[in-house]
C-alpha cells in the first residue's frame, strides 16, 4: 500500500502525463571550454504506466533533433530514445526510489548515453512534480578531435501545470568528469541552460503530437 506521498506522484503522472507530448523550445550549450557547440530541440511522450503494489513503471521516448559543431566535433545529434522508469517506495522512509534504464537509440553515431542507468527520486511539493536523477558511473561523451571522455550527469526536473492545465517542464543539468577507476566526480566547465518544455495546441484547443 503506497503512502499518501507516493500516491500523490502516481496520480500526477497518471493523470497529467502519460499520453501527453512535451515539445521544447530550441537551446545552444557549450562544452570542452566552449569550443564544442550543441543546439537542439527535444519532443518527449510517456507511455506504458503500469501501477505495483509497491510502485510503478512507464517509458519515456525522447525525439531530439540537433547538430554539434565544434573542431572535428560535428555531427548529428537526431535520435530517438526510449527510457524505462522503475519506482518503488522505501518503506524505512515512505520515499520514492528508482532507476531509469536506457532502452533503445536510433541514434546513427555512438550514443553517449548508450548503456546508461540513473538513479531516480520522484516527489510532488507546490503541486509540481520533482524528479532528480544522478547517472550511475559514466557514459561516453564525445570531445573535439573525435575522441571520448567519460562524464556524467545530473538532472532536475520540474512538471507542472498552469490555469489551464497545460503541462511544461523546466529541464536543468549539470555534467561531472569521472575517474574510471575510483568515479570521482568532479564538476566540468559544461554550460546548460534551462530547456523548458510544454505541451502545444492547435487554434482549436488540440494538441500538438508532431
Amino acid at each position: 500500500m503506497l503512502s499518501a506521498s507516493s500516491k500523490s506522484v502516481v496520480e500526477f503522472i497518471g493523470k497529467y502525463l502519460i499520453g501527453r507530448t512535451l515539445t521544447s523550445e530550441p537551446i545552444s550549450t557549450h562544452t570542452d571550454a566552449g569550443r564544442v557547440e550543441t543546439t537542439y530541440a527535444d519532443q518527449t511522450f510517456f507511455s506504458n504506466f503500469v501501477q505495483r503494489t509497491s510502485g510503478f513503471d512507464f517509458d519515456l521516448t525522447v525525439i531530439t533533433r540537433g547538430r554539434r559543431f565544434g573542431p572535428d566535433a560535428d555531427g548529428t545529434l537526431d535520435a530517438v530514445r526510449v527510457y524505462r522508469y522503475e519506482m518503488t517506495e522505501r518503506v524505512s522512509t515512505g520515499q520514492l526510489l528508482g532507476f531509469a534504464r536506457y532502452i533503445s537509440s536510433t541514434n546513427t553515431q555512438y550514443d553517449p548515453l548508450a548503456g546508461s542507468c540513473f538513479l531516480v527520486q520522484m516527489r510532488v511539493d507546490g503541486g509540481a512534480l520533482l524528479v532528480t536523477e544522478r547517472q550511475i558511473g559514466y557514459g561516453d561523451f564525445p570531445t573535439p578531435g573525435g575522441g571520448r571522455k567519460p562524464k556524467a550527469l545530473d538532472c532536475r526536473y520540474r512538471y507542472s501545470l498552469d490555469d489551464r492545465g497545460v503541462v511544461s517542464v523546466e529541464f536543468d543539468q549539470e555534467s561531472y568528469d569521472v575517474d574510471a577507476e575510483s568515479f570521482e566526480r568532479q564538476p566540468s566547465d559544461d554550460e546548460f541552460p534551462t530547456q523548458v518544455s510544454r505541451e502545444l495546441f492547435d487554434q482549436e484547443g488540440a494538441p500538438v503530437t508532431d
